[in-house]
């Protein structure tokens, strides 16, 4: 029997560490042996104060968006990839995927990165969601080496590999917290802004030049003086999690892990603070 911390209500004291019958790999499928998956703001929110009737199907759930781990078996059709390969996998379990804070999981070809060893299975989990979702956000402005960018939460998980990966393309990159006060870029005439941050954008416009562009992963800004706005919301993409994988092992993206525990301690890994970088649960 596998194992997997489900939820069965709101609240840490709805976490359980469950026995739940070994997955198998289908048709197309990997089945991969999990050794980290992290803990996403979009996890919590579900424990705490949670989401009501907007979780997906009824209880007991179970969270996660990305791991790391072994691959142990191949389902029919699968050739490009071999057993005890090193990979990132990522599922999009709000939208019907299945949650990824499991010790063992079978996941479609499409949501699997081979990876490498140069990353610890702690620090590896946490590229899938935002790594992707950055690469997503970041292709999604068009911006271009030499061009000028406002991220803005780029302390967050997001904003951090947007800040990265904007800055090996070249791109001039500067930075606002949750806090800081529009008015500080006004009138710099910037090529685009990126938001990451759970605020509405539209009032750092005024840093953004004419016909410029901003993205957001939350709230899209109001579109004004010719400037494109839209929202960026992540999706499965074999090639950009191939990417932020390859871009994890050279070292071109970077993170940080605040603390890992094993996945009997949940309960305290939820309620864990998270604001010197990710929180991780071992398996």
């Amino acid at each position: 029997m596998a194992k997997a911390i489900t939820l069965t209500g709101v609240g840490v004291a709805s976490l359980r560490l469950s026995e739940i019958p070994d997955a198998v790999a289908g048709p197309g499928e990997i089945l991969i042996a999990v050794e980290a998956a992290s803990i996403n703001p979009v996890d919590r929110a579900a424990v705490d104060p949670g989401y009501g009737d907007k979780m997906p199907g009824s209880a007991p759930w179970i969270l996660g968006w990305d791991l790391a781990g072994r691959v142990t078996a191949l389902g029919s059709g699968v050739d490009d990839i071999a057993v005890g390969d090193r990979v990132l996998g990522f599922s999009q379990w709000f939208k019907g995927g299945p949650g990824l804070h499991r010790s063992l999981v079978a996941l479609p070809r499409d949501n699997v990165a081979v990876a490498g060893d140069a990353v610890p299975a702690d620090e590896l989990t946490t590229f899938g969601l935002n790594g992707l979702t950055a690469l997503q956000v970041l292709d999604a402005a068009g911006l271009e080496e030499g061009q000028t960018l406002l991220v803005i939460g780029a302390s967050g998980g997001v904003g951090g590999f947007v800040a990265q990966l904007a800055d090996s393309r070249g791109i001039t990159v500067l930075t606002a917290g949750r806090d800081t006060p529009p008015a500080d870029f006004a009138g710099m005439e910037l090529d685009g802004l990126i938001n990451t941050a759970p605020a509405d954008p539209t009032s750092y416009l005024e840093a953004v030049r004419d016909d410029g562009v901003a993205t957001s992963v939350t709230t899209p800004a109001e579109a004004e003086r010719g400037i494109r706005s839209s929202r960026v919301g992540v999706r499965v993409d074999r090639a950009g999690l191939e990417t932020v994988a390859g871009l994890a092992e050279r070292g071109v993206l970077r993170t940080t892990v605040a603390a890992a525990y094993p996945a009997e301690q949940a309960a305290w890994a939820f309620e864990a603070d998270g604001s010197a970088g990710r929180i991780v649960l071992t398996f």
